[in-house]
C-alpha cells in the first residue's frame, strides 16, 4: 500500500473513532447523569410533561402540548380543560414550536397513568418518566442530552481518535530521522 493510501486509512480511522466514541460518551454521561425520584417528590422546574387539552373521545395532535413542570400552573389555570392524563397510550406529534414529542402512557387506575416521554427540542433531548394525575405528577425519572453533554462527548471522541491515528502512523508510516549508514567492514 503505498503512503497516501496510507494516509487516507488512517483519517478514515480517524473519523470513524471520533464520530463512534462521541455518541457513544455522549449517550454514558447523559445515563450516568440521570435522575431517579423517590415517591413523593415534586418535579424540578425544567422537568416536561405532556397535556392534553380537546375532545379525549377523538385525540388529535394538535391538542397536545408540552410544557416544563415550571410553566405546568400557568398552563393549567389558562385552560382549564387541560389534563396531564392522556387519552392515546401512545403516539408521535409535531408541536408547534418544531419540536417533537413521543410518549408512552399506561393506565394505573382511573386517575393515574404512567407516562414515558422523549421531547426533542431547540435545547436538546429530554427522557422522563412519571406517574401522572389530572392536575399533578410524581418524577420517576429524568435524562438530558444537551449541546453541553455532546462537546463532552466530542473531545472525548476528538482525543481517543487522535490517539488512535498516532498509533496507526507510527505503526503503518516510515519513521523520519537521520540516516546511519552501515558500518564500513
Amino acid at each position: 500500500m503505498n503512503p497516501a493510501a496510507k494516509r487516507a486509512a488512517i483519517l478514515i480511522a480517524e473519523l470513524m473513532i471520533f464520530f463512534m466514541v462521541t455518541a457513544f460518551t455522549t449517550y454514558f454521561i447523559s445515563h450516568a447523569a440521570a435522575l431517579t425520584y423517590a415517591q413523593g417528590e415534586t418535579p424540578p422546574a425544567p422537568f416536561p410533561v405532556i397535556a392534553y387539552d380537546g375532545d379525549r373521545d377523538r385525540p388529535a395532535p394538535k391538542h397536545y402540548t408540552v410544557v416544563p413542570w415550571s410553566e405546568w400552573e400557568g398552563f393549567a389555570a389558562k385552560r382549564p380543560g387541560a389534563s396531564l392524563l392522556l387519552p392515546e397510550r401512545s403516539g408521535r406529534i409535531q408541536l408547534p414550536d418544531g419540536s417533537e414529542a413521543s410518549f408512552t402512557a399506561a393506565q394505573d387506575s382511573e386517575s393515574r397513568q404512567s407516562v414515558e416521554l422523549k421531547w426533542t427540542g431547540g435545547n436538546g433531548e429530554q427522557h422522563v418518566r412519571y406517574v401522572a394525575q389530572a392536575r399533578s405528577a410524581e418524577p420517576r425519572y429524568y435524562r438530558t442530552v444537551t449541546a453541553n453533554t455532546f462537546m463532552l462527548g466530542a473531545v472525548v471522541g476528538f482525543v481517543a481518535g487522535l490517539l488512535v491515528g498516532r498509533v496507526l502512523r507510527r505503526r503503518w508510516l516510515a519513521q523520519t530521522g537521520f540516516y546511519a549508514p552501515p558500518a564500513p567492514k
